[in-house]
């Protein structure tokens, strides 16, 4: 696979300075065992995703349906 075509894959987004230096922190603390912002960031976000869907998928569920009426 070509650099360009690995490049395609991914997105840049901005952050502010302050929450890069938290996440920079946290990192160097090593108590959470991620290396990088990229990898912290990634797993945050997908958990993150993970739980709204979760949360989405119980508020359509049948018997919460039912329990709000």
């Amino acid at each position: 696979m070509s650099k360009n075509n690995n490049q395609e894959n991914y997105v840049t987004l901005k952050i502010p300075k302050g929450l890069a230096d938290e996440i920079d922190r946290l990192i160097k603390a090593g108590t959470l065992g991620y290396r990088s912002r990229a990898e912290m960031v990634n797993d945050f976000i997908r958990r993150g995703i993970e739980q709204i869907n979760q949360n989405n998928s119980t508020k359509n569920s049948p018997s919460h349906k039912s329990a709000k009426e």
